[in-house]
């Protein structure tokens, strides 16, 4: 009885040993800032003519250049701080509307660009 009481307090021991563990590199892993480096530019509503866009920082970069052309003319262009783990949303209001054409984003960060756009 004394055997069978050591190996059953052995088994929820390692059961609890091993949940903890899945449960710790679970939280990790779903974590986007845990040893990770990336950054993402996208349209905030990218099926609306609305041109805001936003910029995910989740990388150790925090300094961004941002150019808006609209065909060929560049619209604006704009250094932007986004820290680690920050989300920045851009926008330009009504006044600029997809009546250009082709309207581009593009965002460098480093020696990584990022382009977007919409018709």
């Amino acid at each position: 009885m004394n055997q069978q009481r050591k190996i059953i307090i052995f088994i929820l021991a390692l059961f609890i040993l091993s949940s903890a563990y899945l449960l710790w590199t679970a939280k990790n892993m779903n974590d986007p800032d845990y040893q990770k480096n990336w950054w993402a530019l996208y349209f905030e509503n990218p099926k609306s003519d609305n041109l805001s866009f936003v910029i995910e920082n989740h990388s150790d970069k925090t300094s961004f250049h941002y150019t808006l052309t609209a065909g060929n003319d560049k619209i604006e262009e704009k250094d932007v701080l986004v820290n680690k783990g920050e989300i920045k949303k851009l926008s330009f209001g009504d006044s600029l509307k997809l009546s250009f054409g082709k309207i581009t984003i593009q965002v460098i960060s480093g020696d990584e660009k990022k382009e977007i756009y919409k018709n």
